[in-house]
């Protein structure tokens, strides 16, 4: 059994040997290709795995030797993973580190033994592929099957937008709150007030303590599809019929709420490892986890088994049997006005941990028995009532290694890191074989975090103790903390990182590396870690004068100019370039350039920081090549939907007032009062 930490030393020999010649073997032949699709009346060009979306499940038994080989049709570059399998190094498919990618228009093979049952994934590892379609589920089955249910159905979860994947990552390094609007989750102070004195209470200690709105996802998705459609019929179950459903959130950045209509769910399997049954009502799934769940039909009826997207979006189904539909309940869209920054994570509805008294049960049944014995949960959403089939401890003489991974971020730059450093900037966790690793997660952001680890299953620290549950995904709550550990027991090279596309792209992912074997170097680094840069144009053009900004930035590093100009042939340019220290910290040095209505010109050197202040503020010090120092203030002020306040203010008595309405994501009406150019209105554009 897989919950056996035995069981990977095994798997080192196994994988240290030839494949058995006498195992059976399982051979799949896919292509990799593009295709046209419309799931919301918009033509798109997608990336299929054998022609559709999701790819074919694949499916093998323990014992079996799996060799699938991809084509590779398209003109780019692609990659598959597979994801929670334990395999050889070489097979573990990310680019570059483990796995050669596969060229346009070559095939590759991959070939390993399934050592371990459940149910899993997997998708491409190269860029953003995946959020354009290159996924789909595996299913490993046992010898003997311990769970038995009449019939078996897999589906696959996920996220589809409409858009190109690279022009949604750009979308959010202008912007982190790009899709706010589109999702309809704006958190304006017109909304903070209809929420009374608690939502105004908690937008001003966030403030305080420079902390913005939070929401729970990035991007604003076009659908929501299960099994490739937004409702699929998963199969003709007839009453009392048990129905195991093998759940897969293949999403690109999105959790989901699982609720069945024909009553509770039972869990059997969590990340492809057997737990004791735990009955709930509704179900938060993590991006990339996967969970096995047994549900008995009552009537001779379709039932819905819906996954709503956590943020309240929208949702996908599938249909569960014949007959009248019974539609699962609405999940209510979460109030993000009423979640007080200092507790979020720390309560039960956002991740608390609690121990279980498991002392009277009898762990080592499973089935029937286990089922009616566990105490149902209305809303799971973190791992406290999970718990092993059988112990999982490590062994106790090895040495221990502790690593403390704080997660971070930056909504301004959009950028996600472990220790404020990205991919790029860090060096690799070192560990040793033959160590007990330990991994203390604690999250300084307010948003989910589901962190994967390639090659390895770890324990969950969540108040189980021996019967602590393996997992290769773990989800970290908003301002929250959660431990893992695993035995160091392989070799070589193996990615972590979010399993949030968006997030690991941004920089949140280490290679974890066993000394003596390790082959990682600053080229495989190169090909791995993204840095590129990004663009971003403003420019508004009103009655009194014209201003803007011209930005080019990655991670740490950005080049800015500012501009303001009247129609009398003043104009005020700031040229920098910009480094920044930490997610309120940055430097600069450049060049002010100004004319003024004299028509005299002066030019100087400036040097200087920006800094976050409480309450948002954002404040730049500054002096220049004359010895002249500056002192400017400066916010944003969201008070609706779609109309904002700036406002900013120096120490040369200079200042300014701004409305913005938004009509789209590039046009805004403006109107201004400035100091030097007095009032105006106009248009603003963005790009």
């Amino acid at each position: 059994m897989i919950v056996r930490w035995g069981l990977y030393l095994f798997c080192l020999c196994i994988f240290s040997m030839p494949l058995n010649t006498n195992a059976k073997e399982v051979k799949y032949n896919i292509d990799i290709d593009y295709k046209t699709v419309n799931f919301t009346g918009k033509e798109v060009q997608a990336l299929t795995v054998g022609g559709g979306i999701p790819a074919p499940t694949i499916e093998a038994t323990i014992g079996d030797v799996l060799e699938v080989t991809f084509n590779n049709k398209m003109d780019i570059e692609t990659s598959i993973h597979w994801h929670g399998i334990l395999l050889p190094n070489d097979q573990d498919g990310v680019p570059y580190l483990t796995t050669q990618p596969i060229k346009a228009g070559t095939s590759f093979t991959y070939r390993y033994p399934i050592i371990h049952h459940g149910t899993y994934w997997y998708h491409s590892h190269t860029g953003l592929q995946e959020q354009r379609g290159v996924y789909g589920a595996l299913v490993f089955h046992p010898k003997k099957e311990k769970v038995p249910a009449k019939h078996d159905y897999v589906v696959v979860f996920s996220d589809w937008t409409n858009e190109s994947p690279d022009r949604v990552m750009a979308n959010l390094k202008k912007d982190g709150d790009y899709y706010a609007l589109k999702k309809g989750s704006v958190q304006s102070w017109l909304k903070v007030l209809q929420n009374g004195k608690e939502a105004v209470k908690n937008r001003l200690q966030g403030s305080w303590t420079r902390m913005g709105p939070m929401d729970i996802s990035d991007v604003g998705y076009d659908a929501f599809l299960a099994n490739g459609v937004q409702k699929h019929q998963l199969g003709n179950a007839r009453k009392g019929d048990k129905v195991r459903v093998r759940m897969v959130n293949a999403a690109g950045s999105s959790y989901f709420n699982v609720e069945f209509a024909g009553g509770d769910m039972t869990i059997v399997s969590a990340d492809g490892v057997d737990v004791n049954p735990i009955k709930v009502s509704r179900l938060r799934m993590a991006i990339a986890e996967t969970y096995d769940i047994i549900v008995t039909l009552p009537e001779n009826k379709s039932y819905e088994l819906r996954a709503t997207a956590e943020d309240g979006t929208g949702y996908s189904s599938a249909i569960i049997g014949n007959g009248s539909l019974v539609a699962a309940n609405d999940v209510p869209r979460p109030n993000l006005f009423l979640v007080d920054h200092s507790m979020h994570g720390m309560s039960d509805d956002n991740g608390d941990m609690k121990e279980m008294d498991h002392s009277k049960m009898d762990h080592s049944k499973m089935g029937h028995d286990m089922m009616s014995m566990q105490p149902k949960i209305n809303k799971m959403q973190e791992y406290e009532r999970l718990r092993a089939t059988s112990k999982t401890t490590l062994p106790k003489d090895n040495p221990t290694r502790e690593v403390l991974l704080e997660l971070t971020g930056n909504m301004e730059r959009y950028t996600w890191s472990f220790n404020n450093k990205t991919l790029k900037e860090a060096d690799k966790i070192l560990i040793k074989k033959g160590e007990n690793v330990q991994f203390k997660f604690v999250n300084r952001t307010m948003m989910h975090h589901p962190l994967h680890l390639h090659g390895h299953f770890f324990r969950v620290l969540n108040g189980q103790g021996d019967y602590s549950p393996l997992k290769h995904t773990v989800n970290v709550p908003p301002m929250g903390s959660v431990t893992i550990e695993f035995l160091a027991n392989e070799e070589k090279d193996w990615f972590f990182h979010c399993h949030n596309l968006y997030h690991m792209q941004a920089g949140m992912a280490r290679v974890i590396s066993y000394k003596d074997t390790t082959q990682f170097n600053q080229d495989i680094l190169n090909k791995l870690a993204s840095d590129s840069t990004y663009f971003r144009n403003v420019t508004s053009v009103q009655s009194n004068m014209t201003s803007g900004m011209i930005r080019a930035s990655n991670t740490r590093n950005a080049i800015e100019v500012k501009y303001d100009h009247n129609y009398d042939h003043e104009y005020d340019i700031d040229a920098v370039y910009e480094r920044s220290i930490t997610r309120f910290f940055e430097v600069f040095a450049g060049g002010n350039f100004e004319r003024d209505e004299d028509l005299e010109i002066e030019n100087t050197a400036i040097v200087g920081f920006n800094y976050v202040l409480p309450m948002l503020i954002d404040s730049s010090v500054r002096i220049d090549s004359e010895g002249n120092g500056r002192l400017q203030l400066g916010s944003e002020i969201q008070l609706t939907d779609r109309g904002k306040f700036h406002w900013h203010w120096n120490t040369d008595e200079e200042y300014r007032f701004e409305l913005e309405y938004e009509l789209t994501k590039n046009v805004s009406l403006m109107s201004n009062y400035d100091s030097d150019f007095d009032g105006g209105v106009g248009l603003a554009i963005k790009f």
